[in-house]
């Protein structure tokens, strides 16, 4: 069509006045389609933009989803991992306390003995003690009543 109006135009078959609206109108029709395929582009485009932001919000919502399932399963199975732990640990800290109270209680009634046995060690050597002195004591005191005797003896004797 467009090669047909060329011949005309340059032919000189129509006026300038009739080619001259003749293009403007033509170029009036192409500005219009121009604008119309713009238009209809624009709005596939917006179509396949919120076609693909669709999908991406569903594979983020999957992924975020998934990833948060993950997170929790392994948040509660370190929950229950926990509370193992605590009850071997209450369970072992129950054994040491009793071990140790059996332990220090056997300690105690062993170093009791001992300070028992000490006690009464310190008796006898107490006793022996007392029995040495007053053997000692009665031995000097007759000493003393002899050497006084003999004193007394003699002083009478210079008398």
């Amino acid at each position: 069509m467009l090669d047909a109006l060329k011949t005309l135009f340059e032919n000189n078959v129509v006026s300038e006045d009739v080619r001259q609206e003749i293009e403007e109108a033509w170029n009036a029709k192409v500005k219009e389609n121009r604008l119309r395929v713009t238009a209809e582009l624009r709005e596939e485009f917006a179509q396949k933009y919120e076609h693909d932001k669709g999908l991406m919000v569903e594979a983020v919502d999957r992924m975020v989803s998934e990833k948060l399932e993950a997170e929790m399963a392994e948040l509660v199975e370190d929950r229950k991992q926990l509370i193992e732990a605590k009850t071997k640990y209450t369970r072992a800290m129950k054994e040491n306390a009793s071990v140790m109270k059996h332990f220090v209680t056997q300690s105690l009634v062993k170093e009791v003995r001992e300070l028992h046995e000490d006690q009464k060690t310190m008796a006898d050597k107490f006793r022996m003690l007392e029995d040495f002195i007053v053997e000692s004591l009665a031995s000097e005191i007759k000493e003393f009543q002899i050497d006084k005797k003999d004193l007394f003896k003699s002083a009478i004797d210079l008398l």
